[in-house]
C-alpha cells in the first residue's frame, strides 16, 4: 500500500460549493499512519462534509483526495471499503437485527454478491465485538441495548470491516461521559496497533485529552492543523468559536482545561481589582473576577503556589516570589503600588505567618478594601496574635469591607461590587 514515512491520506486544496454557497475551501492536510486526528469546530464549520468528502460520499468540487498515493475518484467502491471504514453520525438500524448480524455487515467490501459469510468473517466479528465489550449481546436485538451498547455494537461493525483508515462521525453524540471516553480510549488502542483514526467531535476538551493531532475548522477552512496544545489556544477559540476563554492545563488532571468568560464592555473604563493572596486562597476570587473582566493583578504569591498557577491560566498580571521565603522588600514595595493603581483590593481569607506578613501590612495603602474572611482570623493567625491584632484594627477602617467568599460571589453577580 505504502511505504514507511509516507501519507496514509493525502488531502491538497480541498473545496466544496453547494447550491453557489461554499461550504469548504483550499482544505489541505496529510495524514500519517498511527495518527488519531480529532476534527473541531463550531457548528456549520463544515466537519461532517469534509468527513464525506474524504469517503467520496459528498461532492467535492475542487482538490484531490489521496488514499496511500492514489486518488479515491479512481478506486471503487468496494476498493475505497477495504481502505476505509466509515461510522455516520446517524445510523438507521432495521428491526430483526441482531448485533451479531449488525457487526457482520461490516464484512460486506470482502464478500461475492451472492456469498453468505464465512467462518472467518464470524471470528472476525466476534474478535471485535469482544474488544468493545459487546460479545455477550451477540443473540440480542439491536433495538433492545442502551444507546452506549449500540454505538459500541457500531464501532465493531466498522472495525470489522478490518481497513487501515476509519472515519467516526460525532460517534459519542448523546452518550453519557463514561461511553463517550469509552469510545475514545477505543480508539487510541486501534492506533496503537497501526490503524489511523479521523474523528469528527464537538467536545474540545475531550478532543484535546485522546486525540494525537487536532485540525480546527471555521467558516469553511483550516484555522488550526497540530497537536492540542497548539491548536487549542484562546486566540484560535476567539477566531473559530467567538469565544472568550483562558486555556491551561488543569494540575489535578493534567489535562488541557478551558475557562470562558464574558468580554470586557466597549464602553467605559475597564475597572482594576488587585487581588492579595497565597496558599489557593485567590483562585475562586480571581476565576469570578475574570468572568466579568476586571482587569487584574495578583500578589504576593510564590512559585508552586495554585494561586500563581491560576493567576498564570488567566492571564493576571501577579507578582510571583520564590518558595518558603519571606516577601522581599522589592516584591512588597511592587505590590503596594499595585495595590496603590487599583480601584478594589481584596484581601483573600489567607493564613498569616511570618513570610506573608507584609501582604497584610500591604492592604492598609487601598482605596477600597474588600475583605474574604471565611474563617476567623485567630484561627489563621501563626504569628503569636500579631496578624490578629494588625488584621483587626485594618478592618475598622472606613474604606473596608468585609464579606464571606460566597457573599463577595453574589455581590458580584449582582453588580454590586
Amino acid at each position: 500500500m505504502t511505504t514507511a514515512g509516507q501519507p496514509v491520506l493525502s488531502v491538497a486544496n480541498v473545496g466544496v460549493t453547494l447550491s453557489d454557497r461554499i461550504i469548504l475551501k483550499d482544505i489541505s492536510f496529510s495524514v500519517m499512519p498511527g495518527e488519531f486526528v480529532g476534527i473541531i469546530g463550531p457548528n456549520g464549520a463544515g466537519k461532517s462534509t469534509l468527513l464525506k468528502g474524504l469517503r467520496n460520499m459528498g461532492v467535492i468540487s475542487d482538490g484531490d483526495i489521496r488514499v496511500f498515493g492514489q486518488p479515491i475518484g479512481n478506486m471503487g467502491d468496494k476498493q475505497l471499503a477495504r481502505m476505509i471504514a466509515y461510522m455516520q453520525q446517524e445510523v438507521n438500524i432495521g428491526f430483526g437485527f441482531t448485533a451479531l448480524e449488525m457487526v457482520l455487515a461490516g464484512r460486506y467490501p470482502y464478500l461475492k454478491w451472492w456469498q453468505n459469510e464465512q467462518s472467518e468473517d464470524f471470528a472476525i466479528a466476534r474478535k471485535y465485538m469482544a474488544f468493545t465489550g459487546v460479545e455477550s449481546l451477540a443473540e440480542k436485538s439491536v433495538q433492545q441495548v442502551s444507546g452506549g451498547e449500540r454505538q459500541r455494537i457500531l464501532l465493531a461493525k466498522v472495525l470489522a470491516q478490518d481497513t487501515p483508515l476509519i472515519f467516526l462521525d460525532e460517534p459519542t453524540a448523546s452518550l453519557d461521559l463514561v461511553y463517550q471516553e469509552e469510545i475514545f480510549r477505543y480508539c487510541q488502542v486501534m492506533c496503537q496497533q497501526g490503524k489511523t483514526v479521523l474523528i469528527v467531535v464537538h467536545d474540545i476538551k475531550l478532543a484535546a485529552k485522546f486525540c494525537s493531532r487536532l485540525i480546527l475548522l471555521a467558516n469553511g477552512t483550516v484555522v488550526a492543523d497540530g497537536a492540542p496544545q497548539d491548536v487549542i489556544t484562546a486566540q484560535n477559540l476567539e477566531r473559530a468559536y467567538g469565544l472568550h476563554s483562558a486555556v491551561f492545563i488543569n494540575k489535578v488532571t493534567g489535562n488541557l482545561d478551558i475557562h470562558t468568560y464574558e468580554a470586557a464592555g466597549t464602553l467605559g473604563r475597564q475597572r482594576s481589582v488587585h487581588i492579595i493572596g497565597g496558599g489557593g486562597a485567590a483562585g475562586k476570587i480571581m476565576r469570578l473576577l475574570h468572568e466579568k473582566s476586571f482587569a487584574l493583578s495578583g500578589g504576593v504569591f510564590q512559585q508552586g503556589d495554585t494561586d500563581a498557577d491560576v493567576a498564570a491560566a488567566f492571564g493576571v498580571k501577579a507578582i510571583v516570589g520564590p518558595p518558603f521565603c519571606v516577601i522581599s522588600q522589592e516584591h512588597g514595595n511592587e505590590n503596594q503600588e499595585k495595590i496603590h493603581a487599583a480601584d478594589i483590593t481584596v484581601l483573600c481569607n489567607l493564613y498569616f505567618g511570618q513570610q506573608n506578613m507584609a501582604n497584610l501590612k500591604a492592604a492598609f495603602a487601598a482605596r477600597k478594601l474588600i475583605v474574604i474572611e471565611d474563617t476567623p482570623v485567630e484561627e489563621r493567625d501563626f504569628t503569636g496574635g500579631e496578624a490578629a491584632q494588625l488584621y483587626r484594627n485594618l478592618i475598622s477602617l472606613p474604606q473596608v469591607t468585609v464579606l464571606s467568599s460566597n457573599q463577595f460571589a453574589q455581590q458580584l453577580f449582582e453588580g454590586i461590587i
